[in-house]
Formats: structure tokens, C-alpha cells, sequence
């Protein structure tokens, strides 16, 4: 089999031209053939969460669980996750913004090393050093060959989808997230400005009748506290008070919720990029960093939090997750791979094609990145984002494909070193050990069936087979 990226540039032209200008199949619309999925039999493309990762990671290569998770990465046809932080050179960075999550220069090479072909880049650490750290990100990232998608010096240029030419086929990415630094298009005489692709939405709390009232009296009380000059919406259905949108549940709706509206300018502009990308390449996948969930109690991440719990619904998938997923597909679309929620979610199968609500996080080295400059040798290093072990429990999902169809998901549970107390070592992954493995794969059985899609587990594996 020839290696990642030695298909060379004039077979990858001879794809987009024969894909352009081929003669309709029988029965097959000029729209469909554009939006076909035409990646070799047997191509494969492997899915992560979020990559958090402080320094490369090559000491680890001795660790036999860690070198098996490098091997599946490395083995696939296209491989993708979301990066989460920056690269950067503290010696010599002369950024706007105090920094966070953040990654040595030589991170660049270790996630190529890794098997990283194309990262998506929107998520709330983009900015943690400010438009430099973005700068710089992206400088190294082009300096050793990563694509990367969601980011960009203009409007257009973050919205576009980025591609990698695969051995199997040209595999593009699109890629958005709600927050800042948001790029905006041109007005007017203004150019606009680059930055991340957003998707923004805006959030309604659900109240149900019994305590609309209350609400409503609250408002009252408060007339301007909707923000300055304008009173905001004040209506028998809908309110907006102390900078929060409210509406009133339906009638028979007992418990709060939360509603989601995707802003409509940035889901056009959205699928028109990731049409454009299907027609340009063989295969797009869309990427989206979110932290929005649907239920109150407890929220994404307090008790009573489903990733967290076995059970057998699935409501903290915020509810434009599935609208928007669905019409990435509509448009193109043949993967669909969410992080933000620093836990798993549930997988769904639309049009024959997977949907990854939360694929949790891959590298996870939040808890070194977090001693940066504390400056206090008496202040307590205990880990402070670990709550609950399902944290540190995530998946790597590898979709294989034949006669452009999704033939089967392979997911291997993985465990990023719950128990390690050495935070150098803690949030690295491995192959989950059996029960591990089959604690992953149970809740993601319950998590996924609600959306309905049954997972085998064979060994410790589970597989998708959307076809039997």
C-alpha cells in the first residue's frame, strides 16, 4: 500500500477533473455525482477528540498500550482530531494574551509524527495567546505539513475547506465553533477580518408555565435589565432579562431546558463551504467544537451529567447538534465529528454516514499546561480537572468505506491514565485495559441506541455495521 501522501499531484488533479466532468451514472443527478462519495475501496479515515498536548511525546513510545494507539493512528488512510491550544516557542513569543493550553514547537512534529494529517482548529483555547499564538500555531503547523481547518486571515479563508490527498483519496475538512476570536466577512467599505470559522447560536432557557410568572414578574420588577436603552423581547411566550433569552416551554413541559437557534447567515455560508469542499475532494468530514448541552440539572459538568452515568437516554445533546449534522450530510457531508464536552456522546448513522456528537478527549495534558507560571512552590499541584474518570476515557474510531459507502466503524476504547499521579505522565493515552474497555463500550451502547445505532462488541472492540 503506498504510504500517507505520496499520491502525486497530477493523479490528485485526474480525481477532481474525472469527478467534475465524468459522465452521469444511470439515474444519478449532475447535483449527486458532485456530492458522491468517491474514496478507493477500503479507505479508511480515523476520528479523535480533542488533542491537549504540552510537549511531544516520544518517551512514551516504550509504553506497549501507547505505541498501539500511535499504530492505529498511523495505519489509517486520512486521520483527523481536533487541536486544541497552541503552538508556540515560550523563549521567544511575544504574544497579547497571558497564554493557557499550549504545546512546545516540537508538538508540530510529534503530531505529524503521530499520524495527524488534518486538524480542525476552532475552539475557546484558539485564542488563549492572542491573534500571535494563532500566528504562530498555524506557522508551525505549515511548517512540518499538518492541514488544518476553521482558521483563517479572512472570513472566507476560515470557512474553506482545507485538504489532505490521501493514498485512498482527497479527504477535505470543514470546521467551526461559536467562539472568539469569530472571523467576520466584509462590510461596506470595511474588509472584514480573519480568525475562526464561526457557527454561532443563540440560547433560549425553557421555563415551564408553572414558573413563567415568576419570571415574568422578575421583569417587571427590572424593566431595563435586558441591557441598556432597549427593553428586549417582553411578551406573553417570550422574555429577555439580565442578558439571557427566555421563552415558555409547551404546555405538559415540566422541567427546564435549554433551546438552541443556529444563526442562519453562519449555517449558509457553513454548508456552501462544505459543498464547495465535496465537489473539490472525495470525501469531507465537518468538524464542530461545543460545549452547549440540553438539559439544566447539573449541566455538562456537575452531577447527574449522562456522559458521566450509565444510562439509557441521551439528552445532553444540544438539540441544533442533530439539525445541523444532518444538513452537513444533506450537503455533502460524509462525516460528522463533535468535540467540546470533554466527554463521549452518542454515535449517530444518518444517510449512511456516522455522526460523532462527542468524541471526548485524545490527549489530555490540561493538568501540566495549568502549572504554567504559578510561581508558588507551597501551592498544591493535584490534578483540577478531574472530577470523574470519564473524562479520561475516549475512543478512536476508524470508518472504513466500500463502493463509497460507510462499511463498518471500529471503535477502540481508549484511557488517558486516570490513576497516574504523575502529571507527566497523566492524560496520555493508551489502549484501555479490558474493563476499561468494556465500561467505554457499554455506555456508548446506551448512549447510541437512542439515536438508534446498535454497537457489537467483539473482544474489546465495538463495531458499527450500518448495513447488516
Amino acid at each position: 500500500m503506498m504510504s500517507k501522501g505520496s499520491r502525486s499531484l497530477s493523479l490528485a488533479m485526474t480525481v477532481i477533473i474525472c469527478l467534475v466532468y465524468a459522465p452521469l451514472s444511470s439515474g444519478q443527478s449532475a447535483n449527486e455525482q458532485q456530492l458522491a462519495t468517491t474514496v478507493d475501496d477500503g479507505f479508511t479515515i480515523a476520528v479523535v477528540g480533542d488533542i491537549i498536548i504540552s510537549y511531544p511525546l516520544d518517551h512514551m513510545l516504550s509504553d506497549p498500550g501507547f505505541r498501539a494507539v500511535v499504530e492505529l493512528t498511523q495505519s489509517a488512510d486520512a486521520t483527523t482530531g481536533n487541536l486544541e491550544g497552541n503552538i508556540i516557542d515560550g523563549r521567544t513569543f511575544r504574544g497579547s494574551a497571558g497564554g493557557g493550553f499550549g504545546g512546545e514547537p516540537e508538538v508540530a512534529e510529534w503530531v505529524k509524527q503521530m499520524g495527524f494529517d488534518i486538524v480542525s482548529r476552532p475552539n475557546n483555547h484558539a485564542d488563549d495567546f492572542g491573534p500571535e499564538g494563532l500566528v504562530s500555531t498555524s506557522s508551525h503547523l505549515d511548517r512540518v505539513g499538518v492541514q488544518y481547518a476553521g482558521y483563517g486571515d479572512s472570513y472566507w479563508a476560515a470557512k474553506a475547506a482545507r485538504f489532505y490527498s490521501s493514498p485512498g483519496g482527497r479527504v477535505g475538512m470543514v470546521a467551526v465553533s461559536d467562539h472568539d476570536p469569530r472571523a467576520q466577512p466584509a462590510r461596506g467599505e470595511w474588509p472584514g477580518v480573519g480568525g475562526l470559522s464561526p457557527l454561532r447560536v443563540t440560547r433560549y432557557f425553557m421555563v415551564p408555565e408553572e414558573s413563567w410568572e415568576a419570571l415574568q414578574t422578575m421583569r417587571d420588577h427590572f424593566p431595563n435589565g435586558s441591557g441598556f436603552y432597549a427593553r428586549g423581547a417582553n411578551s406573553s411566550t417570550e422574555i429577555d432579562f439580565n442578558g439571557n433569552r427566555y421563552r415558555r416551554a409547551d404546555r405538559g413541559i415540566n422541567e427546564p431546558s435549554y433551546h438552541y437557534e443556529i444563526n442562519q447567515r453562519d449555517l449558509t455560508d457553513t454548508l456552501a463551504a462544505v459543498r464547495e469542499g465535496k465537489i473539490r475532494s472525495d470525501f469531507v468530514t465537518v468538524a464542530i467544537h461545543a460545549h452547549h448541552f440540553l438539559e439544566t440539572t447539573g449541566g455538562y459538568r456537575g452531577a447527574g451529567i449522562p456522559e458521566a452515568e450509565h444510562i439509557d437516554t441521551n439528552p445532553s445533546i444540544a438539540d441544533y447538534l442533530p439539525e445541523f449534522a444532518h444538513a452537513a450530510i444533506d450537503n455533502g457531508a460524509d462525516l460528522f465529528q463533535g468535540t467540546g464536552v470533554h466527554a463521549l456522546r452518542g454515535i449517530e448513522i444518518y444517510n449512511n454516514r456516522p455522526i460523532f456528537y462527542g468524541l471526548g478527549e485524545f490527549i489530555r495534558q490540561m493538568d501540566v499546561i495549568g502549572l504554567a507560571g504559578r510561581g508558588d512552590p507551597q501551592r498544591s499541584i493535584g490534578p483540577p480537572n478531574a472530577e470523574f474518570p470519564v473524562k479520561f476515557e475516549s475512543i478512536i474510531a476508524i470508518n472504513e468505506y466500500s463502493g463509497g459507502t460507510l462499511k463498518e466503524v471500529r471503535i477502540h476504547p481508549v484511557e488517558l491514565r486516570y490513576e497516574e499521579q504523575k502529571l507527566a505522565q497523566r492524560g496520555i493515552p493508551r489502549i484501555a485495559p479490558a474493563a476499561i474497555a468494556q465500561r467505554i463500550l457499554r455506555r456508548l451502547q446506551d448512549l447510541s441506541a437512542p439515536l438508534g445505532t446498535t454497537i457489537e462488541i467483539e473482544g474489546n472492540i465495538g463495531v458499527i455495521r450500518p448495513n447488516d
